[in-house]
């Protein structure tokens, strides 16, 4: 049976901070509370904490790092996956990535092109910067800070375990918000993940843009995933897809990443 996993809240200025006990090392779920929805990590162990993710708007970036320097503990490590952000601001940690998520992050790479895109319509209040790389990571096992993760390529950069704690960290499975699905081979590849999340039941599921969720969700996920692969597969074009879709999900959030999946899959 899965243990239940509990959560205690921090209510800060702009988000939250969701923090959970878990064998050893203690998470903290930076909820930003921006328009995209973005979360950021930290995993904190007896003497140093480790970060995945950074936030892309400056006023989440501020509070984020005010909430690292309340833990007094130093932040030597941050994992950088989907969402680079902050800059010089981790100047003093040792940033990993992947060879190819570093791609995405330079010139005409995914990420670069998303955080460029992200710009043109917030402007100023988005910190473009992407922080230098020190470290480049390979798929399998890897440990940082004393804590052994595994590491899992996917098209535009690369997934997370942390078998410690059972917890798992991909890029979009947010309770009933839509996904970003690049192509039909994208949509298989997530349908084999949810149905491995099925059925190892990590006790928690990371996801950049949603608060960490329980293994339950992955069943709702594939179902979604499924019924999109059938809709894109008999849409005429982007718009009967956006509106099959919103028919089919019409309490779903997330509009403008259903927008970006109709525009790259038509």
């Amino acid at each position: 049976m899965m243990k239940k996993t509990t959560f205690t809240m921090t209510p800060l200025s702009i988000g939250a901070v969701r923090i959970y006990d878990l064998d050893g090392i203690r998470l903290h779920a930076y909820e930003t509370k921006n328009p995209f929805a973005d979360e950021c990590y930290l995993f904190e162990t007896g003497q140093e904490l480790i970060g995945l993710e950074a936030p892309l708007f400056r006023d989440n970036l501020a509070e984020f790092a005010d909430h690292i320097q309340s833990l007094n503990k130093p932040l030597n490590h941050l994992i950088l996956a989907y969402h680079p952000g902050g800059g010089n601001a981790f100047a003093d940690s040792r940033v990993y990535t992947t060879e190819a998520a570093k791609k995405s992050m330079g010139e005409g790479g995914f990420i670069k092109a998303m955080i460029a895109n992200f710009a043109e319509g917030f402007g100023d209040i988005l910190y473009t910067e992407i922080p230098a790389v020190t470290d480049t990571i390979k798929a399998g096992k890897v440990t940082i800070g004393g804590v052994e993760f595994i590491v899992t390529d996917t098209p535009e950069s690369f997934d997370l375990e942390i078998p410690a704690i059972n917890v798992v960290y991909t890029h979009m499975v947010g309770h009933r918000v839509h996904n970003i699905l690049e192509s039909p081979e994208h949509i298989d590849a997530m349908i084999e993940q949810m149905e491995d999340y099925e059925k190892r039941k990590p006790s928690l599921i990371l996801t950049t843009h949603d608060v960490p969720v329980t293994a339950e969700i992955a069943a709702e996920k594939l179902s979604y995933l499924q019924k999109v692969k059938e809709l894109a597969a008999k849409s005429k074009d982007q718009a009967s897809f956006i509106s099959g879709v919103k028919a089919a999900f019409p309490d779903y959030a997330g509009e403008k990443y259903l927008e970006m999946s109709a525009e790259v899959l038509f």
